[in-house]
């Protein structure tokens, strides 16, 4: 009985005819789609023949490795601007400011202390580009840094992965004039749903079903467009996911220890400000007692950490270690809140969340997904590790630009076809 949809699936495969691979590059329309918290693992929680017709005729990875900590905005703006943070200036969710002022889930592009997001490279060099909700598209000071930008005003307001499907279809459909060369575009993805539910849950599930369907949503207005013989579509992901059991209630342990430290935390870390300079080795002192806990020193930041050493990175940075989360108490919800102060160290994780990211991009889990598919990719090419930063020299590269200035990443070769590259 389980040969049948195998057959049905193959055959599905089958009836589509691959895009054509012919197009110049200066011809081409790219439509990347970033899908949040997309852990290869979740894919196997439902038929997903979108992702399947793209593995089959293009090319992806399993092994997409973000930066630390692996969290949304800190990968958002390495896989937009091609650097990692320790140049784009964007070092974690919530940070303390140069002046001061914290930083927290941030989309604004005035944040950045450098680099050239993919529309900013794109509209430099005259192409015209699309950012839904995408990381920098807009800039406080100097407006949209895109042709066309519909940014919402935070997570809970972003629409559902179907309706951004179709507003990437709507522009796919504009006749050749008016459309965008370059469309990036946010999605929900499974993120909310394997935080909350965890990983195997009927609601992450659902997600992965409803992921799938707006890919193929998506390449359907590919083939149907104006643009259809010469139009490539990007799929990936901020970062992946890992189940949880207990969080680390730093606020309690800092109390506990009398460390006089400001803790912004978020995923499985916590930034740790000092307005006393010496006061920071006594609190790394402390804080190595906890097994549960990595204690970094910005002085001497491992290899994967790359986030500088500028004054948005703290003295000391603590990082759980599975199955451990951080979160600052002022997130919690409102009736647990008492426990930042008076509640145990390590509470169990079942009243937060059951699944979450954060952890070294090496830890299991945390490595995400990027398909390709369409005009100018290989077909049947895997590769078992891509970096965030290399994503954004590939865009450009399918697009016949140069890419932006600077930038850490390399173009994934393998995943092109030779002609042009």
């Amino acid at each position: 009985m389980r040969l049948l949809p195998a057959l049905l699936a193959a055959a599905a495969l089958a009836s589509f005819s691959p895009p054509a691979l012919a197009a110049p590059p200066q011809e081409r329309t790219v439509v990347v789609l970033l899908f949040d918290g997309v852990a290869p693992s979740l894919l196997q929680l439902a038929p997903v023949p979108a992702f399947e017709r793209m593995r089959a005729q293009g090319s992806f990875s399993h092994g997409f490795e973000p930066p630390f900590p692996t969290i949304s905005l800190i990968s958002g703006f390495t896989i937009s601007t091609g650097c990692w943070p320790e140049h784009h200036g964007i070092v974690t969710n919530k940070f303390l400011g140069e002046d001061g002022v914290v930083y927290d889930h941030s989309r604004d592009a005035d944040w950045m202390t450098g680099c050239e997001n993919l529309h900013q490279a794109a509209e430099r060099q005259g192409v015209r580009t699309a950012a839904l909700d995408w990381y920098g598209a807009r800039s406080g000071s100097r407006g949209p840094l895109a042709s066309i930008v519909d940014g919402t005003s935070g997570h809970d307001s972003f629409p559902d992965d179907d309706t951004r499907a179709e507003e990437v279809a709507a522009l796919l459909a504009l006749p050749p004039e008016q459309r965008p060369r370059l469309i990036l575009a946010y999605f929900r993805g499974p993120d909310g749903a394997a935080h909350f539910e965890g990983m195997r849950s009927k609601a992450a599930r659902a997600a992965v079903v409803r992921m799938d369907r707006a890919v193929a949503r998506v390449m359907k207005a590919m083939e149907a467009g104006p643009g259809r013989d010469a139009a490539t579509l990007v799929v990936t992901t901020d970062h992946g996911m890992a189940p949880v059991t207990e969080i680390v209630n730093i606020q309690r342990i800092l109390r506990v220890n009398e460390i006089p430290a400001r803790p912004l935390s978020t995923g499985t870390t916590s930034f740790l400000y000092f307005d006393d300079p010496a006061a920071v080795e006594r609190a790394a002192r402390k804080l190595a007692a906890y097994p549960q806990l990595e204690v970094l020193r910005r002085e001497a930041l491992p290899e994967y950490a790359r986030l500088g050493q500028g004054p948005r990175v703290p003295p000391l940075i603590v990082s759980a270690k599975p199955p451990y989360f951080i979160e600052d108490a002022s997130s919690w919800p409102v009736t647990l809140r008492w426990l930042g102060l008076w509640g145990p160290q390590f509470p169990s994780a079942r009243f937060f969340v059951k699944a979450t990211h954060g952890y070294p991009p090496a830890t299991p889990g945390m490595a995400g997904v990027l398909y390709l598919w369409g005009d100018g990719v290989a077909a049947g090419i895997y590769k078992s590790h891509v970096r965030a930063v290399d994503l954004h020299p590939t865009v450009t590269a399918l697009l016949g630009i140069e890419p932006g200035v600077p930038v850490d990443g390399e173009l994934v070769r393998p995943f092109l076809v030779p002609e042009g590259f």
